[in-house]
């Protein structure tokens, strides 16, 4: 797309050429496009092209009043298509020959206005870095192929079957994605076609196509999204417990779990105002990728993802997806025992603030916005973002990052009922199984979570922090053995990772083992001042340990550094025995009206 001169068209030019549209027969009869039109050409000219959003649109020109909510009333999105239409009809007409062009890109209210045979234009919002995503487009166009059964047996063959209506289901319900029926695909006889001939002969965008394989008592169901030019954008792979029994609850499963990871995320693709460009079809896999690495939860690959998410932005500044995934790396090593937590904070809002101001509407901007509000201690702000998240249909992580902050809080249970939510969108998230072990220890659920997590893994295997949960949960009902037993097994794999090290030598202290857990803390020097590993995680290894004293001394340095993790005190039950403590039933109450000072 081209970029804006420098140089600005004369206002009086461009006013004589909105007069001549708005007196021609394209728009004669058409108020209130006039009034759309005239209204934002005006306050382009004064200036005003921030002013220029759908909410103010929609109160301005077609007179809506509070409560008026543009994601529940479309009437801006409608008329802003229709508006496209008619420049295009006028400019094709009667208006061919006019010396300057009135245009708006997809996805835009801010109006372009550019000389007759000029390969520049001016628009009010210079170097807008959105420009490249979008095309006139109704969302995402998408065909799926029929899974195949790789396997050949009964229950295999009756989940291809199953997966590949219940993704043709889950497409369709999602905002800004058209699905072709099965009737069309199969009549393009799409085993004989490559893809790029299939999508070019269906008129998709992209191809959801896989296999399904039976391995003993499992269910692997392997997925891929390709592009109409025939290159892979994503894959992903979801294993499963499966017998006849629950065949069709796993089958919607399977599908929601997909498509929840893939769908249209931009609120002009959702609200099927506008469709997506190559440059943003380039961008999706590295992004895809980037989101793949966070939901794998370590260390090393939470810097992985961090840089393929800086990538991309160099490359596609405009893509508020990739500053949401910036923003959930910083948020993830904050809360997960960096030294520097503050520091870590600080990225992820200035990557929240910018997806919030490229995309407002967009479900992932509100998340990242609130997991900010609530690394910040800003409780109020927190709950607003990430309820509005949740309240979206089908959003996983929505429902996740809310029960996440409502467990932080002791409202437990708030957080089951979302965490509840979130499962039946996408069991197999390793995030999901994260939160759910967070929320069982946390709330002292020992019971239930063994029953959750000692059962045959209907989903997948458990991340290393679920299994450090489960060890916890093991140690406090005194299974000390099976904590143990999971202690060495992650002590093998976790290298020089200081919080993890620190995590599995509490367990070890919580089990009576004060050797192996001084060992570790000897030897990585986990309790020392220059120790990079936050005060918090100090506190909680020193009271493992039974060393009150240090501590109370810990979180209170922890509070004066504002860690985020901190506020996991008020439930944290290996505090306890200093529960009753004033200094530490102040901090408690310090913490939590942190929002309210």
């Amino acid at each position: 797309m081209s970029r804006p001169i420098a140089g600005k068209l004369p206002d009086a030019a461009v006013r004589q050429e909105l007069e001549r549209v708005l007196e021609s027969p394209v728009f004669l009869q058409s108020e209130r496009l006039c009034r759309f039109l005239r209204f934002a050409v005006e306050r382009a000219l004064e200036g005003q092209e921030e002013s220029l959003k759908e909410y103010v649109i929609g109160t301005e020109v077609y007179d809506r009043r509070p409560p008026y909510h543009p994601s529940q009333d479309s009437i801006v999105r409608t008329e802003a298509r229709r508006l496209r239409s008619k420049l295009k009809e006028y400019y094709e007409s009667e208006g061919k020959d006019d010396p300057i062009y009135i245009f708006f890109r997809p996805g835009s209210y801010a109006p372009v206005f550019r000389m007759k045979d000029s390969g520049t234009s001016y628009q009010v919002t210079p170097g807008n870095p959105q420009d490249d995503l979008y095309v006139e487009g109704v969302g995402v166009s998408v065909a799926v192929i029929p899974f195949v059964d790789i396997s050949g047996q009964p229950l295999s063959s009756r989940c291809a079957l199953g997966v590949t209506d219940e993704l043709i289901h889950e497409i369709a319900q999602s905002d800004g994605c058209r699905v072709l029926s099965a009737h069309s695909v199969a009549h393009a006889d799409s085993q004989s076609l490559d893809i790029p001939s299939l999508a070019r002969n269906l008129g998709v965008q992209v191809v959801f196509e896989g296999t399904v394989r039976e391995i003993g008592n499992r269910i692997r169901v392997a997925a891929r999204v390709i592009s109409a030019d025939g290159f892979q954008l994503w894959s992903q792979r979801l294993d499963a417990e499966a017998d006849s029994s629950n065949l069709l609850v796993l089958q919607e499963q399977f599908a929601s779990a997909l498509v929840s990871r893939v769908r249209p995320q931009l609120s002009f693709v959702r609200t099927a105002d506008a469709s997506v460009s190559q440059t943003l079809l380039a961008a999706y896999p590295a992004v895809l990728k980037g989101e793949s690495l966070l939901e794998d939860g370590t260390i090393a690959d939470i810097q992985e993802a961090l840089i393929r998410f800086r990538e991309v932005e160099q490359a596609t500044p405009g893509y508020p997806r990739v500053f949401c995934g910036i923003s959930r790396c910083h948020a993830w090593m904050a809360l997960h025992g960096a030294r520097n937590s503050r520091e870590h904070v600080s990225q992820a809002r200035i990557s929240a603030e910018m997806a919030i101001k490229l995309d407002p509407q967009m479900t992932e901007s509100l998340i990242a916005m609130g997991t900010v509000h609530g690394l910040e201690w800003q409780w109020e702000e927190a709950q607003e973002n990430c309820l509005k998240a949740a309240e979206q249909r089908s959003h996983a992580a929505g429902n996740r990052q809310f029960a996440v902050l409502s467990t932080q809080l002791g409202r437990f249970d708030q957080a089951g009922l979302h965490l509840e939510r979130a499962q039946r969108i996408d069991p197999f998230s390793y995030q999901q199984k994260t939160a759910w072990a967070s929320f069982f220890y946390l709330s002292r659920r020992f019971e239930e979570a063994l029953q959750y997590f000692t059962e045959p893994l209907r989903y997948g295997p458990l991340p290393r922090d679920a299994r450090l949960y489960l060890a916890l949960i093991h140690a406090e009902l005194g299974r000390h053995d099976a904590a143990r037993q999971i202690a060495k097994e992650l002590q093998i794999s976790v290298g020089a990772d200081l919080p993890s090290l620190g995590w599995i030598a509490e367990v070890y202290a919580r089990c009576e083992d004060r050797a192996a857990a001084e060992a570790i803390v000897e030897k990585f020097d986990l309790l020392s001042d220059g120790a990079d590993l936050s005060r918090y995680r100090q506190a909680r290894l020193a009271m493992a340990l039974g060393i009150k004293d240090l501590a109370l001394a810990l979180l209170n340095s922890s509070y004066t550094e504002e860690e985020p993790e901190l506020p996991y005190v008020a439930v944290e039950q290996i505090f306890d025995p200093i529960r009753q403590v004033p200094q530490f039933a102040d901090l408690i109450r310090k913490v939590h009206s942190a929002g309210a000072e």
